[in-house]
């Protein structure tokens, strides 16, 4: 028993040091140029920058706190990171690993799907967003023509092995979302929305929207249409069509402030109004028809 007790408290003593060494001498620049190559599969333009690398138990890798960055510019400020292999999958062809992020007054819980030989570098990845403030990100704060406030959630999908660029897809939902508009449109300068709704696809830097479907109080209506993405984003470009329909309160205040001749107040409480945006994200033109 006595030899026993003398071999465990040895091995026991060898995994500690071993487990120090790792912690004092871990070699956080090669894991962030690791992840910087790992983020280069979805889009070459993204890095990532942490204060901290330290490795987690049983095999995780911490990253606190951590700036996301597009084309140099910080998109999206993380509180904690953590990305850790899924063991199960370690000796199978494809490989996992879970990344699990705390940002923005919200989480996102995601997985990155990783094949073998050349087109490792080629991932695939799928991600659960959960109530993530948009007045707290920081790509969407640097917008200074309308604020956003309220939480988003949804799911996203990207697969890297799609030729050239990779190809992702995005369901997210926004209730109670609040939008203010710096300078107010026929005396609106805030629209609250019950349900709002965007289905959409990602190649490249072209953002694809198949539905943006929305409903509160006050109007309802749809948008589709294309986003071409600059950096930094308020200069990004908008080809948009949609239809918007004012609920009584507001058809009632439009009747008001709507200069004559511009829409049929016939129809407006009707078939709503059509309309097309285009310009960029800062400096937006708008058309109806």
């Amino acid at each position: 028993m006595g030899l026993f007790k003398t071999i465990f408290a040895y091995l026991l003593f060898a995994m500690l040091a071993v487990g120090a060494f790792l912690y004092v001498l871990f070699p956080g620049e090669t894991v962030k140029a690791f992840i910087d190559g790992r983020l280069a599969g979805i889009d070459p333009s993204l890095s990532m920058r942490a204060e901290t690398i330290r490795p987690g138990l049983p095999a995780a890798i911490l990253l606190e706190p951590a700036d996301l960055f597009r084309d140099g510019v910080q998109v999206l400020h993380i509180d904690r990171v953590e990305v850790a292999p899924v063991l199960s999958t370690l000796f199978n062809k494809q490989k996992q690993i879970r990344c699990n992020a705390a940002l923005a007054g919200g989480s996102i819980d995601g997985k990155l799907f990783l094949g073998g030989g050349k087109a490792s570098s080629k991932l695939r990845a799928e991600a659960e967003l959960s109530a993530i403030r948009l007045e707290k990100i920081e790509a969407l704060s640097a917008v200074d023509r309308f604020t956003l406030k309220g939480p988003l959630s949804g799911r996203l999908t990207h697969d890297g092995r799609r030729a050239p660029y990779g190809k992702g897809n995005g369901l997210l939902t926004a209730p109670g979302l609040a939008i203010t508009l710096k300078d107010p449109v026929f005396g609106i300068e805030e629209v609250i929305l019950d349900k709002t709704e965007a289905d959409f696809s990602l190649t490249g830097s072209t953002l694809r929207l198949k539905a943006l479907t929305f409903d509160g109080p006050l109007v309802e209506g749809k948008v589709s249409g294309r986003i071409d993405i600059e950096a930094p984003f308020e200069m990004s470009r908008l080809r948009l069509n949609g239809n918007l329909k004012p609920k009584p309160e507001l058809f009632a205040q439009l009747q008001e402030t709507l200069p004559k001749g511009i829409i049929n107040p016939r129809t407006l409480g009707t078939r709503g109004v059509n309309f097309r945006i285009d310009g960029t994200v800062e400096d937006p033109n708008v058309s109806m028809r």
